[in-house]
């Protein structure tokens, strides 16, 4: 399947297969990337929309593995996303541009406003139910938590929680922290 897609592709494929199982403890780490793919899309049915974002331009190839693993109507992806991206339920809606490692939680809506999309950064865990809108930057390292409502940019290194978002901690030197977004 990998020779089928261009090198760009299967980079942030590759990165989104190991950030997805950076977790999972059913399968060897060891295992060959096609191995690790078809576990991902057999199980983990988030995955299967990054999947199908990420080839959307292989039209064969999304239309014939739609029809043996549906992706989740629920989840709705425009916008550019680095290597690394994860969602962790069916229920997300995110227009924006992100870098590597962005990871949603349950009901997480990032949306534009007046036309204008959010960019967020490296290393971003955004928690369940939060809403980022609108023309806001989103630094490196920095985690959103749960019901927060994200209206202004949030520059990098914090957890920012409430609504509206606020800076609570810095998380620079807090390698648990620091995990939980890499």
């Amino acid at each position: 399947m990998f020779r089928l897609i261009d090198k760009k592709s299967k980079e942030w494929i590759t990165k989104d297969i190991d950030r997805n199982l950076k977790w999972d403890k059913k399968i060897d780490k060891s295992a060959k990337y096609t191995k690790k793919l078809n576990y991902l899309l057999k199980t983990n049915k988030p995955f299967r929309n990054i999947f199908y974002f990420r080839v959307r331009e292989y039209k064969r190839l999304c239309s014939v593995s739609k029809v043996f693993l549906p992706e989740i109507e629920t989840i709705e992806l425009m916008g550019s996303y680095g290597g690394g991206f994860m969602i962790s339920h069916n229920h997300t809606v995110a227009s924006c541009t992100a870098g590597e490692n962005l990871r949603l939680a349950p009901g997480v809506v990032i949306g534009r406003n007046n036309g204008a999309f959010p960019k967020i950064g490296n290393n971003v865990y955004i928690a369940a139910n939060a809403t980022v809108i609108g023309d806001v930057t989103i630094g490196d390292n920095v985690i959103i938590g749960a019901g927060s409502v994200v209206t202004k940019s949030l520059p990098g290194n914090g957890v920012y929680v409430g609504n509206p978002a606020r800076f609570i901690k810095n998380i620079d030197n807090d390698e648990k922290l620091l995990n939980e977004i890499r």
